[in-house]
């Protein structure tokens, strides 16, 4: 997967999370101590520092978890073909 797709897929996921949980993006600032800017950036997959995105989370009562990556077969292609 492009690395670029990875923080835009985070970004909808914290969206809904956050829509599920009823809250205005301005709430959640707030609660994280955080700007409604930054809770729009973090949704829409920009460049924020990971402490924001910390805050932010732990404001929805979620943290972030670290693991090994996988391998997706079809971006990888044959092996061996060249």
């Amino acid at each position: 997967m492009p690395t670029s797709v990875i923080p835009a897929q985070f970004g909808e996921s914290f969206r809904r999370e956050r829509a599920h949980r009823q809250l205005t993006q301005a709430q959640l600032a707030k609660k994280a101590g955080v700007t409604r800017q930054t809770i729009l950036q973090i949704e829409k997959g920009e460049n924020v520092g990971i402490h924001a995105i910390l805050r932010a989370l732990a404001a929805l009562n979620m943290g972030l978890r670290i693991d090994t990556a996988r391998i997706n077969y079809d971006d990888v292609g044959s092996i061996g073909d060249e």
